[in-house]
């Protein structure tokens, strides 16, 4: 487990699940014109994502370190940046089971979008 790949594959998995439940009512009020009202709890759950997402760095960098890797730098990145991924996958389990969509611009719409939104994310994870 100590292998810098294995360690950016897991990296994203606790801050993924901290956020995944609002990712469902973000995408619903985004992609199914549903109102969102909720911005206290979407605050409180973006201060989760930090704090879970600087503990998981913390610990990553630590076991880097802890081997000697000297590239623990881009590894620490993208352990928080792979939560983007995950936030990725999970777009296209909400496309397919959760929207009506169908045909080549909406399909293009939505994932261009979603892949900007996930790249967005994963800056802002790996910069923490």
């Amino acid at each position: 487990f100590m292998e810098p790949a294995v360690i950016v594959c897991l990296g994203g998995i606790l801050p993924f699940g901290s956020i995944f439940i609002e990712m469902y009512f973000i995408f619903t009020s985004f992609w199914a014109y549903k109102i969102y009202y909720v911005y206290g709890f979407m605050m409180l759950v973006l201060v989760i994502l930090c704090i879970v997402t600087v503990c998981v760095t913390i610990v990553c960098t630590y076991f880097l370190l802890n081997a000697e890797d000297y590239r623990w730098q881009w590894t620490s990145f993208l352990s928080a940046a792979s939560t983007a991924i995950y936030v990725y996958m999970y777009s296209f389990y909400y496309y397919f089971f959760k929207t009506k969509m169908y045909g080549l611009f909406q399909t293009s719409f939505y994932f261009g979008y979603m892949a900007v939104f996930s790249t967005a994310l994963g800056i802002m994870c790996g910069k923490l």
